[in-house]
């Protein structure tokens, strides 16, 4: 009876995981006709009042030190070649350093969110998921201090009861959210060395030392001299410094 017992647990866990792994390979199919650009790179982003607020300025840190880390795509689309991969373009900036960038972002993988989260926050009908993209970015090696990025993007979407597919924001007034939560290293072309660099929108992926914000981001004040003194004092945030 046991042995019978243990038999059918294997077997269903089993079935549910080959359903599952049915399922992302579907949900990563289903990615190739729909253009992410919206979701990776969007201009605005609707909250959980149908409300659309501006997209905030992307969040960095490059090194151990958390030295600010700022990166800007001034261009995010999708190849007409293979419609997983995007082709970007850019610029990202570190103290006064300035460093022009193209490309890549490619979708592979893409799994449905299937817990009741949609649900509880009065949304049944919307269905959520996550997609995760493998990032590689140079830099213009004409350019001083420049290197290239290598990492993973992870980033949250919903299809709305039309079918229509969205930046998940809405959880956006809740203390700690994130999304657009990129992990990876930069690496120097000049002497090849590597330096952790992530990204995020909201927060930053892997900043718990360096993060001291509670309901949103803000650095820890030892951290201020690692180019964070204007964030922390709101002066200059609105400059577009890309242009």
């Amino acid at each position: 009876m046991i042995k019978f017992i243990i038999a059918t647990l294997f077997l269903t866990i089993f079935v549910k995981t080959n359903s599952l792994g049915q399922d992302s390979l579907s949900f990563l199919y289903k990615m190739k006709y729909f253009d992410l650009s919206s979701v990776f790179n969007p201009d605005s982003i609707t909250d959980d009042g149908n409300e659309k607020v501006k997209r905030p300025e992307i969040l960095g840190f490059i090194d151990t030190n958390f030295q600010r880390f700022q990166i800007h795509f001034t261009s995010f689309r999708q190849s007409k070649s293979n419609p997983y991969e995007y082709k970007v373009a850019g610029k990202s900036k570190v103290k006064n350093n300035i460093c022009s960038f193209t490309g890549t972002i490619t979708v592979v993988a893409a799994t449905y969110d299937t817990s009741s989260l949609m649900t509880l926050i009065g949304f049944p009908k919307y269905k959520g998921g996550n997609i995760t993209g493998q990032v590689l970015i140079y830099e213009d090696k004409n350019q001083p201090g420049s290197g290239f990025i290598k990492g993973e993007l992870n980033t949250e979407i919903y299809f709305d009861d039309k079918g229509q597919i969205h930046y998940s924001a809405l959880m956006l007034v809740a203390d700690g959210f994130s999304n657009n939560q990129f992990k990876g290293n930069w690496t120097s072309y000049k002497s090849g060395k590597t330096k952790k660099c992530n990204w995020g929108d909201f927060r930053i992926p892997d900043s718990n030392k360096f993060d001291g914000g509670t309901g949103d981001f803000m650095p820890e004040k030892k951290y201020l001299d690692n180019g964070w003194r204007d964030y922390y004092d709101y002066r200059i945030e609105g400059k577009e410094w890309w242009k």
